[in-house]
C-alpha cells in the first residue's frame, strides 16, 4: 500500500508513531468525543495523547508487516480524520474499511472521497472484497458506504457490545467486488 495517497481535495498519508502526530489525533477525538462515542467504542478508553501514542506504535508495526494500514486525513494541511484498512486477509483477498472525522468536516463529501481512494488503491493491490461495518443507527455511516457504491449485505445482530451503553449493538454490513467496478 502506498504510504501517500493524494485527490484534488484531499490527501491520505501513513499515520506515523510520533508523539505530534498522537496529540493531533487526540485533539480531534477529544473535540467529537460526544458525537463519537455512541459508535466508538474505543473513544470511552481514549482519555490522552499517549493512549494514541501506543495505538499509532501498533498500527505501524502492523503496516510493516501489512496487516492493517492506517491513514491521518488531510484537506490542504489541516487534519481531518482517519482511514483504516483493518482485518486485511490477504490470502482470500479481502478488507474491511473503518473511519471517523472531525465533524466540522462532515456532509462535505470528504470521507466519501477517501473511501474511494482507499477502494483503488486495494483493488490495485488485487484485493477482491472490501467491507463496511456500520452501527444500525449511525445513518451518517451507513450514508458514505452507500455514496460509494457498496451493497448492503444485511446486519450482524447484536455483533458489538458497547461497555458504556450496557447493550448490544447491531452493525449494517456493506461490500464492494472488485467486479462491481465493471
Amino acid at each position: 500500500m502506498r504510504e501517500n495517497i493524494l485527490s484534488e481535495r484531499i490527501a491520505l498519508k501513513r499515520a506515523t508513531f510520533n508523539v505530534e502526530t498522537a496529540e493531533r489525533i487526540y485533539t480531534t477525538i477529544d473535540k467529537c468525543r460526544d458525537v463519537f462515542s455512541p459508535w466508538l467504542g474505543w473513544v470511552e478508553e481514549t482519555h490522552s495523547p499517549e493512549n494514541i501514542l501506543k495505538f499509532l506504535e501498533k498500527v505501524n508495526v502492523d503496516w510493516d508487516n501489512n496487516a492493517q494500514f492506517v491513514y491521518e486525513i488531510y484537506m490542504g494541511k489541516k487534519f481531518i480524520g482517519l482511514i483504516s484498512v483493518i482485518n486485511v486477509a490477504w490470502q482470500h483477498k479481502r478488507a474491511e474499511i473503518g473511519y471517523w472525522l472531525d465533524t466540522d468536516y462532515t456532509g462535505k463529501g470528504y470521507m466519501s472521497e477517501a473511501v474511494a481512494l482507499i477502494e483503488k488503491e486495494l483493488f490495485d493491490n488485487d484485493f477482491n472484497r472490501i467491507v463496511i461495518h456500520t452501527d444500525v443507527l449511525n445513518q451518517r455511516s451507513a450514508n458514505v458506504a452507500i455514496k460509494a457504491g457498496y451493497k448492503f449485505e444485511g446486519v450482524l445482530r447484536q455483533n458489538i457490545y458497547s461497555i458504556s451503553q450496557k447493550r448490544y449493538r447491531d452493525q449494517n454490513v456493506f461490500s464492494k467486488l472488485k467486479s462491481d467496478l465493471k
